[in-house]
């Protein structure tokens, strides 16, 4: 089921190889208009985390983020399960 009614209708195929699926742990509560708060992540080389944009079904590329610095992501995203969005 979707956490928000911002879930429906994205494309949570992965756009890469070792990419997951992270949810901002407060997505929820922020009241953003249009932000589902999920983002795909993998560990870059650098130590933090490349993200990507999660996108509607669809449209054509996930566009990339940069690299986020590990301890802030892990302290304000939480990976998720794509089947339970």
């Amino acid at each position: 089921m979707a956490d928000n009614a911002y879930d429906e209708g994205l494309n949570l195929t992965p756009p890469g190889e070792g990419f997951e699926l992270w949810r901002h742990r407060n997505a929820g509560r922020l009241g953003t208009e249009g932000w589902s708060g999920l983002y795909w992540a993998r560990r870059a080389e650098e130590g933090g985390y490349e993200i990507r944009s999660v996108l509607k079904e669809g449209e054509a590329y996930s566009y990339p983020g940069g690299v986020f610095p590990r301890a802030a992501f892990e302290r304000l995203y939480e990976r998720v399960d794509p089947g339970d969005t």
